[in-house]
């Protein structure tokens, strides 16, 4: 079967059997071309040629007059450029508007009033300050914590070992009452503030509202986990011999 994504490419062969993309080991990066003609020229691993059919499907999906996926993908293309410092005929991209402001033009595109706010209680102070600036351009807002309910730890089947703090009360992160509160507020977008791993798609899953990330808990690096990365490698050796010389489950020694 062959598929046509594009005017500006040849019908491309669905394989029979399909390769899996590998984008991080890509020299090409033939789906960002100079000329429409180099789209196929990525390697045998690159999705656009293993998964034509479902790039088509998603396409399909941006063509449906009316959808949510139409308007989200559009205005999402839209602040792209609204954001960028790019002069006209220019190729640089230089991103002005911080990842705040880019949610709120955001929503104010698409007409949101009512934003969600399901944070971690040790990021209430950051959770207030957003909250003032979202007031303050005139938003609805809802803000619920992770520990409210107060569900101690055992009554999940927790065990005192695995709580942070053995033989003290110990609430859960109740991530899928904060989506369930927020689906009875009816918010049109939910931002999530340091929720930890886990409990983050424990939120997720049940948000009927979109979801974005504000801030990723990352206690030690100062919510900033892309250090843990950067240091990986030379000449940043911080982390160089925990995350690449030594395997482990858990990334460290």
């Amino acid at each position: 079967m062959k598929v046509k994504l594009s005017k500006y490419v040849p019908d491309i062969e669905v394989p029979e059997k399909r390769m899996t993309p590998r984008c991080d080991q890509c020299t090409v990066l033939a789906c960002w071309p100079s000329t429409p003609e180099d789209i196929l020229m990525g390697p045998a691993y690159c999705p656009t040629k293993n998964y034509p059919d479902v790039i088509e499907k998603a396409k399909e999906m941006y063509l449906r007059e009316g959808s949510a996926d139409r308007e989200i993908q559009i205005k999402g293309a839209r602040l792209e450029a609204i954001s960028s410092q790019t002069p006209p005929g220019g190729k640089e991209i230089n991103m002005k508007l911080t990842r705040v402001e880019e949610i709120v033009m955001f929503a104010k595109m698409m007409g949101w009033k009512k934003i969600g706010i399901a944070h971690c209680i040790g990021c209430i102070g950051e959770a207030k300050i957003l909250s003032e600036f979202l007031d303050l351009r005139g938003f609805e807002v809802a803000c619920v914590n992770c520990k409210m309910g107060g569900i101690e730890k055992t009554e999940i089947g927790i065990k005192e070992h695995e709580k942070v703090r053995m033989f003290n009360y110990e609430s859960i992160c109740n991530n899928i009452s904060q989506a369930l509160i927020l689906n009875e507020e009816n918010t049109d977008l939910n931002i999530l503030m340091g929720l930890c791993v886990g409990h983050d798609l424990a939120f997720t899953m049940h948000s009927e509202a979109p979801v974005t990330t504000l801030l990723v808990k990352d206690r030690r690096l100062g919510h900033n986990p892309m250090v843990a990365l950067y240091q990986g490698y030379p000449p940043c050796n911080f982390y160089h011999g925990r995350m690449r010389k030594v395997p482990s489950e858990s990334g460290g020694r």
